[in-house]
């Protein structure tokens, strides 16, 4: 395989802002090397040398670079574009080929040596169906993309003194993370799930879409499932009168829709799925704004992180199992209450298990650490400077696990009021 690749970059300081070098570890993975050219005359001497070179461009340096190229010259060219919308304008201009990102080491293999294929006047009717076959596929990969993006929410809930922000990237095409944030009960109350699917790509985006509507149904539901079982809770923070009681204390709004959604869940992709091996890791809390108290369920999951005013934390450690991976699994609902100033940050492995150049993991550790290191005055600020320390430790190394987070803060009493 010829390893060689021309990337067309012209205007850089415009097509800089999509970070090419982020293609970079992809290019390596598929075993390419890239010169780098930027301009059309400069292109045009080095493909008179080197006539069977593909040409990779940014769908943002705009049709508008390539004029002055001879038309037989548009067949090296192989746009890469965020989506069907933004690489239409190239096509229309005359290129016959596309690849979205973010970039797949084995689509961009196929798509490189048919371009290659193309240029050495080698393609038969194999490598066009094969290439047509590959369009349609990623075709589909893009529409699902932009189904499972629908499925996250466009904004989170702005309960009164209270704020929360969120971070998503998945680390392909589609993704098996998902969060979400909702209003119950005629607002009196807000939910936020926090949840990780078994695998990632396109089986793990499926099961991912299934999970998230289950889990909005179950929620929406406010009818007591088994509240007169004594022995469904036992521990001293999940329903329970006082120490040593086997009494259960009366339901508090929202716990039925918190049970139903969890259980429900479970019950059905044990009885319909559990054949497939998919299940979920998930975190659901349901907290009352007014007065900040925080109900949850944590099904398997990273415990998340309540950050105190005074300096310490408390750590929501698993209530239960997975979810859809043991067929009548119980579950206990956790009691906790934000303060005002209180922080509750929850996040997906993807995070803690980020990877850099040499292999070795962001860590737990460096995670609290920068939970703890400065005040939190606001939810997104905290998200961004997480997200920072992340991309600070990744680099140029491949992204192998979606990273996802999610901060809710209860504002100060004086800041609220403020407002």
């Amino acid at each position: 395989m010829d390893a060689h690749l021309i990337l067309f970059q012209p205007a850089r300081s415009e097509v800089s802002a999509r970070e090419i070098s982020s293609w970079t570890p992809t290019l390596l993975e598929a075993g390419y090397t890239l010169e780098t050219v930027g301009s059309l005359a400069e292109l045009l001497a080095l493909l008179e040398v080197q006539p069977t070179v593909p040409v990779l461009i940014d769908d943002a340096a705009g049709v508008s670079s390539l004029e002055g190229l001879p038309e037989g010259r548009l067949s090296h060219f192989l746009v890469v574009g965020q989506s069907f919308e933004e690489v239409h304008e190239w096509l229309e201009y005359g290129l016959t080929d596309f690849i979205l990102l973010p970039l797949n080491a084995t689509l961009l293999r196929a798509r490189i040596e048919v371009r290659r294929a193309v240029l050495r006047g080698e393609q038969d009717r194999r490598d066009v169906v094969r290439h047509t076959e590959l369009m349609l596929l990623e075709r589909d990969v893009a529409i699902g993309r932009d189904i499972q993006a629908s499925f996250l929410p466009e904004s989170l809930p702005e309960p009164e003194g209270w704020d929360l922000a969120a971070f998503f990237r998945p680390a392909r095409e589609v993704a098996g993370d998902f969060y979400d944030g909702f209003e119950l009960l005629n607002k009196r109350r807000v939910g936020i799930v926090m949840a990780d699917v078994c695998d990632k790509g396109v089986p793990a985006a499926i099961f991912m879409a299934l999970f998230r509507t289950l889990i909005r149904a179950g929620a929406q539901q406010n009818i007591s499932l088994s509240w007169t079982d004594p022995t469904s809770f036992t521990d001293d923070k999940v329903w329970l009168g006082g120490k040593g009681e086997r009494r259960q204390s009366l339901p508090r709004i929202g716990s039925s829709a918190l049970m139903n959604a969890v259980s429900g869940t479970n019950n059905y992709m044990t009885e319909n799925h559990l054949s497939t091996g998919y299940f979920v890791t998930l975190f659901f809390a349901i907290f009352e704004p007014s007065s900040g108290s925080l109900l949850y369920i944590n099904g398997g999951h990273n415990p998340p992180v309540i950050l105190r005013t005074d300096g310490s934390y408390t750590t929501l450690k698993p209530t239960g199992p997975a979810v859809g991976m043991i067929p009548g699994a119980q579950y206990r609902i956790g009691q906790e209450c934000l303060n005002p100033g209180d922080v509750l940050f929850t996040y997906t492995d993807g995070v803690p298990e980020a990877k850099d150049e040499a292999g070795h993991f962001f860590g737990v550790p460096r995670m609290m650490e920068i939970l703890l290191e400065q005040p939190i005055t606001d939810s997104q600020a905290l998200v961004d400077r997480m997200k920072a320390a992340l991309d600070n430790h990744i680099r140029e190394a491949p992204q192998f696990d979606d990273i996802t987070m999610m901060c809710v803060r209860r504002q100060p009493l004086e800041e609220a009021s403020d407002e």
